[in-house]
């Protein structure tokens, strides 16, 4: 993980990615925030060697592929796999089942989409102030 890299969203909701994007622009954070709308394009874009990334920021249900097709597939590249990524689920459905679901697949963290703008800032803020804190293996 690279503090100062890419933030990604892979969200196919045009407006639920924007929303996501403005709320890390306006908490003033220097990260490039890169919307990827088709989760079928994320690992080829991943692999990329200029794209070290700080978060993932995944939708769950999307066409094409889910979130979960999608994590399973960055766990299973060991290039990914050895940038230590974390990987954040933000979904629309909360119910037990699709929680337990996203742990299953080594999520470093699940959160229900939030309307309320100001308490959306304050979980973001929290989850990149955690993560830019946090002690990570890093191969760089």
């Amino acid at each position: 993980m690279k503090k100062d890299g890419q933030i990604i969203i892979i969200e196919d909701d045009k407006e639920d990615g924007e929303i996501l994007k403005e709320v890390i622009d306006d908490l003033g954070y220097n990260n490039e925030v890169i919307i990827l709308p088709d989760s079928t394009l994320v690992m080829e874009f991943l692999q990329k060697p200029e794209i070290t990334p700080f978060l993932i920021f995944s939708d769950i249900n999307m066409p094409k592929m889910s979130g979960y097709e999608l994590r399973d597939l960055v766990l299973a590249d060991p290039n990914l796999h050895d940038k230590t990524v974390p990987y954040i689920f933000f979904s629309t459905a909360s119910d037990p089942d699709t929680i337990k679901t996203a742990y299953k697949k080594a999520a470093q963290g699940f959160f229900t989409k939030i309307t309320d703008y100001n308490e959306y800032k304050d979980v973001i803020k929290k989850i990149i102030e955690y993560w830019k804190a946090a002690k990570v293996p890093d191969k760089e």
